[in-house]
């Protein structure tokens, strides 16, 4: 009797979930638009990891109908200064210009300039790889964070019209 009863509640249970989808099959691609269709160059500032991340939010193409150009800009802004003139308190002020061009129509068909900001304090006078290892994560996380907002721009941007066109 009781074989029986576990028998059925497991066939029950089975055939309940036989028509399970999962939402997140391919979560990169479900707002952005030019995932695995872009080539990327980088110019300006080089961010450690921020090629990786490029290949992480765009993939590797395949078939090039987009090329992302991305221009990275810096600006160090001593805001803390010792009387000794150590520097206690540094802003960086990071300026990603995205251009995007449609390779079929040979134009831009987007511009973007977003900035990101952190504060840098340096822990000691010389030499200190905690230091340094927590500044290479706030140019990591900036960068990862201004990628994320460029793709969640381009949500409702019709990337078929130029807008160089004259």
């Amino acid at each position: 009797m009781f074989s029986k009863i576990y028998l059925i509640s497991i066939l029950l249970f089975l055939t309940s979930c036989s028509n399970l989808e999962f939402v997140y099959k391919n979560d990169l691609n479900l707002n952005n638009p030019i995932y695995k269709k872009t080539s990327f160059a980088l110019s300006g500032l080089e961010i450690q990891s921020f090629y990786a991340q490029n290949l992480r939010y765009f993939g590797e193409y395949d078939q090039e109908l987009y090329k992302l150009v991305i221009d990275i800009g810096e600006e160090k802004t001593k805001r803390s200064v010792k009387s000794n003139q150590a520097i206690s308190k540094l802003d960086y002020k990071l300026t990603f210009k995205y251009q995007l061009l449609n390779n079929n129509k040979n134009c831009i068909v987007y511009n973007k300039q977003i900035i990101s900001r952190f504060t840098f304090e340096p822990r000691s006078a010389g030499y200190n790889f905690g230091s340094d290892q927590s500044l290479i994560n706030l140019y990591n996380q900036a960068g990862r964070n201004n990628l994320q907002q460029f793709i969640d721009s381009l949500s409702g941007i019709d990337l078929e019209t130029c807008i160089n066109e004259n």
